[in-house]
């Protein structure tokens, strides 16, 4: 038997919607501790990796792992229909996913599951310079501002008074300083200066998440992954590793 409610519809879109940006199908592991997914995009540069504890759900029924394949998109495109505040039932039925969304109306629907292999992924423990807890608001939109004049994310802390993030292309450039002195930068550690480059297609696709966490962790090194944390209600976190752009 596998049944979980999720309080709200709309931040559990939010998740999907990453998931259904970054790859076509994936797979929930279903286990009595909670609901977990670690995936690798297609072209191998991103990871997502989530965990959402028993604790979380107002109903979780789960007495042996279980693994649930979904189309992304398709989940996504039926969750759209809840909005804020809804439950969100998910179920097994033989060979069907069942989707139901309570509020005001109750809508109910099913999909098939997919055989979604699975992939071993080792555990990366990765040495970060930079680690900075930002307010989700101010990053989202500095992530926004690099977005309409290139595609490239330049990330640059040199001490622990602020974080710099650059928008560089054809277009021209942006630059968004964050300090603590802003409000918007919660804490900044700086073992070693430190400035990245990434792919502003990629970063993007995790924006949904910033409509749920209140503030995002973010870890850089020069020329290493870029690691983004975001804590969700009731203990759950989404990670999200993206490997650098050269030069």
């Amino acid at each position: 038997m596998v049944k979980f409610t999720y309080p709200d519809a709309k931040y559990f879109r939010g998740i999907i919607e990453v998931l259904a940006k970054t790859m076509d199908e994936a797979c929930f592991k279903v286990t009595p501790e909670g609901l977990k997914l670690r995936a690798l995009d297609p072209a191998h540069v991103s990871l997502v990796d989530l965990e959402i504890p028993s604790s979380a759900f107002v109903e979780y029924e789960c007495e042996e792992e279980y693994r649930l394949g979904f189309n992304t998109t398709m989940l996504l495109k039926l969750l759209k229909r809840g909005k804020r505040g809804d439950m969100l039932d998910i179920s097994v039925e033989e060979e069907y996913m069942v989707i139901e969304i309570r509020g005001p109306i109750t809508r109910r629907y099913k999909i098939r599951l997919l055989d979604v292999p699975e992939v071993e992924l080792p555990q990366m423990e990765l040495p970060f310079n930079v680690s900075a807890i930002v307010i989700s608001d101010p990053l989202k939109n500095a992530i926004k501002d690099a977005e309409a004049v290139g595609d490239t994310l330049e990330l640059e802390a040199k001490d622990e008074t602020a974080l710099v993030i650059r928008g560089k292309g054809e277009a021209g450039e942006t630059e968004t300083i964050i300090s603590q002195d802003s409000g918007a930068l919660i804490s900044l550690k700086v073992s070693e200066p430190s400035r990245a480059l990434y792919a502003l297609d990629y970063v993007k696709n995790v924006l949904a998440l910033t409509k749920i966490a209140e503030s995002v962790t973010v870890e850089f090194s020069t020329a290493m992954p870029l690691k983004l944390e975001f804590s969700l209600p009731s203990e759950g976190r989404v990670i999200y590793l993206l490997a650098p752009k050269e030069e």
